[in-house]
């Protein structure tokens, strides 16, 4: 190893949102975790975003240096620039706005932290998804930036995994510049072991660049808000004293979440099921009113209920009421719900997408299906439910899991330590190149 720096681990972190300042989504929310976990090791973080718009403006005003250092503890700095540049008939995150406001975005994001970066600002450039398309560009093209170590996270890589065609079309401007900007970081990272293929099949990454370097969960901030007294008002409000079995489904109801599938599924099962079942879909979307009607038609809507977007406080202690979680999606980055439900000590049927298969494990803490297999689906559900005598097992394994691997203490130190190499590796090639002092002739 090569000598380390004196000074704190300095590093710019290149993204467009975070929790709080932008919502409740799982990039807001790994950023946010990424960043204050880091804090509590003594990196230095410069954190690069979005400026927060209200909902009554179009117009981004800067948020209060007092709101960001609140809201994200520990942070050396918040640095927020505006993204949205579209005309106010088109929505700024619509595929159109997004291939409009993303690489603009990216490109002025690009030359910020390129000019702080040339001054010596920086141990470290971190980019986050599309941003790391201009900084990458940049770099690429001065030599004294490519001193500086760049690390990319493209995450779950959607765009280059949906089956809808007309999206996949859409997207194609999205994946040439994906591809670019990851290609052009030191490293990039994958959320999963057994996705770490995907990122050189997709991405055109060489595979030595790759590391896994997993998504999180908070595991003590998931379990912190379970009380009997919200548990209590959950079960009132939904009548779960009446559900047996009660499953359960989180996110946003898109048809690549293959809720559909699960109907279908349950309709399958529907004469093996004891008669006071109940499934609860928690999540707003563009495809409620369809996943309605197919319930309907299924001559089950009294047995599905949509409950909606929930607080974080009440979707954790409606984990603790449900028997089974079942996440049917059709494909999949690294699968948060599937950590938060294995927390809470859930037995878990999931599709075996993206990264759960790294996660839930046959016969150890619940059960795969094929995804899109309504059939595979209803058989593992049916081979869960027979296996209840295991599920407290199931519950100790999959915290083991989340504990030792996806909790962000773990993830933050293994993060911390990636970047020591790549600045140990650096400094090893500096001293490789730098001109030899011997003047022997």
């Amino acid at each position: 190893m090569s000598q380390r720096q004196s000074h704190a681990l300095r590093v710019a972190m290149l993204a467009r949102v975070v929790f709080p300042l932008h919502g409740f989504g799982g990039i807001e929310r790994h950023v946010f975790h990424l960043t204050t976990h880091l804090a509590r090791l003594g990196v230095r973080v410069t954190l690069y975003v979005q400026t927060p718009r209200t909902p009554a403006a179009r117009e981004q005003a800067p948020v209060p240096a007092a709101t960001a250092a609140d809201a994200l503890p520990g942070l050396a700095r918040v640095i927020t620039l505006r993204y949205d540049h579209t005309s106010p008939i088109l929505r700024p995150d619509s595929i159109l706005g997004r291939q409009i406001n993303y690489p603009w975005y990216s490109w002025q994001l690009g030359r910020m932290v390129a000019g702080a970066a040339r001054c010596g600002a920086y141990d470290i450039v971190h980019a986050q998804g599309l941003c790391a398309l201009g900084y990458g560009w940049i770099r690429n093209r001065d030599p004294l930036l490519r001193q500086v170590p760049f690390i990319a996270n493209p995450h779950g890589l959607e765009e280059y995994r949906t089956p809808d065609r007309r999206k996949w079309l859409a997207y194609a401007p999205f994946r040439a510049l994906y591809s670019y900007g990851t290609r052009c970081a030191d490293r990039a990272i994958a959320t999963d072991a057994c996705t770490r293929d995907d990122v050189p099949r997709y991405l055109g990454v060489d595979p030595a660049k790759v590391v896994v370097i997993p998504s999180a969960i908070d595991a003590d901030e998931c379990l912190a808000p379970v009380h009997d007294a919200v548990r209590a008002a959950l079960r009132r409000r939904f009548r779960l004293d009446a559900a047996s079995p009660a499953f359960l489904s989180v996110g946003r109801l898109e048809r690549n979440k293959g809720y559909h599938v699960l109907i279908e599924a349950l309709a399958r099962l529907r004469d093996r099921l004891p008669p006071g079942w109940r499934w609860y879909l928690v999540g707003e979307g563009k495809e409620r009113a369809a996943l309605e009607q197919q319930a309907r038609q299924a001559g089950m809507a009294e047995r599905v209920v949509f409950a909606g977007r929930l607080s974080d406080a009440e979707l954790h202690n409606l984990y603790e009421e449900v028997d089974l979680v079942i996440h049917p999606t059709l494909y999949e980055g690294s699968s948060l719900v599937t950590l938060e439900g294995m927390i809470h000590r859930r037995p878990i049927v999931a599709s075996a997408a993206g990264g759960i298969p790294d996660k839930v494990f046959n016969g150890r803490n619940g059960y795969l299906a094929r995804p899109g297999d309504a059939a595979d689906l209803a058989a593992k559900i049916a081979l869960a439910l027979e296996q209840r005598d295991r599920w407290p097992l199931w519950g100790d394994e999959s915290v083991r899991i989340v504990r030792e691997t996806f909790d962000w203490p773990v993830v933050a130190r293994r993060t911390k330590q990636e970047y020591e190499r790549m600045i140990d590796q650096r400094s090893v090639l500096a001293s490789s190149t730098r001109p030899s002092s011997d003047t022997r002739r």
